[in-house]
């Protein structure tokens, strides 16, 4: 990827976080809102205001660092922005006197509008697409155009269809099983083999099926072409290896067998050489229709919110390194570029994930805040200041420690 785009990934990265802590932020603004708490400032960034709009209560603003926003309420422990030192807030107008459950209310409606967000791009994209790219787990693959596979099933294909087109190849085939020949010496000798039969079912061999020859419904592609993929790789180093795929034409929404079992002829030196690309990517899930396609959006929305928990504990494990920091967000954000349906549905997973952060027991994110106001609630009184600056002091060094350390190996790796 060049660096133009990364750059462009960067940027833009910073745009989807800002408009999505800016929903956040508008979260925590309509419930103090509406439970009358005296909001000095709604603002988005953060540092000098370049835009402030002075409105008779609540002044919105733009600022000039674009990481972030925050919403200004009263406090009897926070002394009022610059040039509102002169207004007079009435005390149960201030946070501190507004009843705990309406602070309940308040620090978590931020979380649930990044949920909302996620909710809405999810339900509403699958849809109106009645799709979810790059699924590891649908049926089928995804041939690139004239790569290695795409060429071995089309030719074959043309056997009992002349007149075939070459487009009709993706996505409405899955390989059945596949077979790896080493070519060296003159000699050919099966060197892994995954239920290759002939064409009437005899000689499948002996090694483990993944989906046998009368089978009338396709595995999931991590089952079959990963399998694939990770011995080819095993292979790499082996530059006279021959590749022979199974493959049966399917229903691109169930995986249900609509064609007949049959086998391609293996590779030439000329078709492929030992390590190369065979031109094999994960398939999109297709839905019956849109009313399907809306309920998996739902599903989707709490799966790759509670995903955010696996990166999360490989802090602990020994996986830090694999976290992304923003370059590796900015390569992430460029490369899904590629469509309309692809970039909104990673705005909607960087919303999913931030729904579930904000929930995490650790201060200063609201699910601690959340926390320390229900347990404020149990014993009828106010936690002590000393108490919480201290914590949420340590918790912003560790977060901040933390965001150093991914952005240092970020740009190391």
């Amino acid at each position: 990827m060049s660096s133009g785009m990364v750059i462009l990934g960067f940027l833009v990265g910073v745009l989807i976080l800002l408009s999505l802590i800016t929903v956040h932020e508008l979260g925590h603004f309509i419930v103090a809102k509406m439970a009358n708490a005296f909001v000095y400032e709604f603002s988005i960034g953060f540092g000098p205001r370049i835009w402030v709009w002075k409105r008779k209560e609540t002044w919105i603003s733009i600022r000039m660092i674009p990481l972030g926003g925050f919403c200004s309420i009263a406090s009897s422990k926070v002394d009022p922005p610059t040039e509102r030192e002169n207004e007079i807030v009435p005390e149960e107008r201030m946070i501190d006197y507004i009843a705990r459950w309406k602070r309940l209310f308040f620090i978590a409606f931020g979380p649930l509008m990044n949920l909302f967000v996620a909710l809405f791009l999810f339900t509403t994209i699958f849809a109106a697409t009645q799709s979810k790219p790059n699924d590891l787990y649908a049926y089928g693959a995804k041939f690139a155009q004239n790569s290695v596979a795409q060429q071995m099933i089309w030719e074959r294909e043309k056997q009992d269809n002349p007149e075939m087109p070459l487009v009709n190849i993706d996505q409405t085939y899955a390989i059945w099983g596949w077979k790896l020949i080493s070519t060296d010496q003159n000699q050919e000798t099966t060197v892994l083999f995954n239920n290759l039969c002939t064409e009437s079912g005899t000689d499948c061999g002996t090694n483990e099926v993944i989906n046998s020859f009368e089978s009338k419904q396709a595995v999931t592609y991590y089952k079959t072409v990963y399998n694939f993929i990770n011995n080819l790789q095993l292979g790499k180093d082996k530059e006279n290896v021959s590749i022979q795929f199974a493959y049966k034409q399917i229903d691109r929404v169930n995986g249900s067998a609509i064609g007949q079992y049959k086998v391609t002829q293996a590779t030439t030196s000329e078709q492929y050489t030992g390590g190369g690309s065979v031109g094999i990517a994960a398939p999109n899930r297709y839905y019956k229709n849109a009313g399907v396609a809306y309920g998996a959006g739902w599903k989707e929305t709490f799966t790759q919110s509670f995903s955010i928990l696996k990166s999360f504990g490989r802090i602990f494990t020994g996986g830090i390194k694999d976290l992304a920091g923003p370059v590796g967000i900015a390569n992430q954000t460029a490369a899904m570029f590629t469509s309309a349906q692809q970039f909104f549905l990673y705005v909607a997973l960087l919303s999913a994930n931030l729904f579930v952060l904000n929930f995490i027991l650790i201060p200063p994110l609201d699910g601690y805040k959340i926390l320390e106001t229900i347990i404020e609630m149990i014993i009828r009184k106010e936690l002590p200041e000393k108490y919480k600056l201290v914590v949420y002091s340590i918790g912003a060094i560790l977060f901040l420690g933390l965001f150093v350390v991914i952005t240092v190996l970020d740009l190391v790796l």
